[in-house]
């Protein structure tokens, strides 16, 4: 999650001081939802496996900002500022989570040992043939 974070973050400054030095906060930017996008695609797929908690939150707040494209597109009448403020704040609370699991896992391991990092899913069950 940590790497998506920071892949998230070069790869947004480098599409903005290549396309444009600045975020356009009247419309949506096609780039920027690209990234985002990707981003959401990446966190759901390791939230879903990781055998933690604060992933989900991660991918969550990583939806809200998602979500604030979307909000942007369909309604016109929403100010600059609260957009910014949707799609960028959930990223401090992103980084706010992920040093605070990171901690809180540290603690766990110290107290109860080492526990598997991904969840693995249980083995098929047999079919067992009816009894008649």
């Amino acid at each position: 999650m940590a790497w998506t974070l920071l892949a998230m973050t070069l790869s947004s400054k480098a599409y903005l001081s290549i396309f444009g030095r600045y975020a356009q906060l009247m419309e949506v930017d096609p780039g920027l939802l690209l990234i985002e996008v990707i981003v959401v695609a990446t966190m759901v797929a390791v939230a879903l496996r990781a055998n933690r908690m604060y992933t989900l939150w991660m991918a969550g707040f990583q939806i809200i900002a998602l979500l604030a494209h979307f909000a942007r597109e369909l309604a016109d009448q929403i100010s600059p500022i609260a957009y910014v403020i949707m799609y960028v704040g959930p990223s401090y609370l992103q980084i706010i989570t992920l040093g605070s699991g990171i901690w809180l896992h540290h603690k766990r391991v110290q107290r109860h040992g080492s526990y598997r990092s991904w969840r693995s899913s249980s083995p098929r069950s047999q079919a067992m043939p009816p009894t008649s």
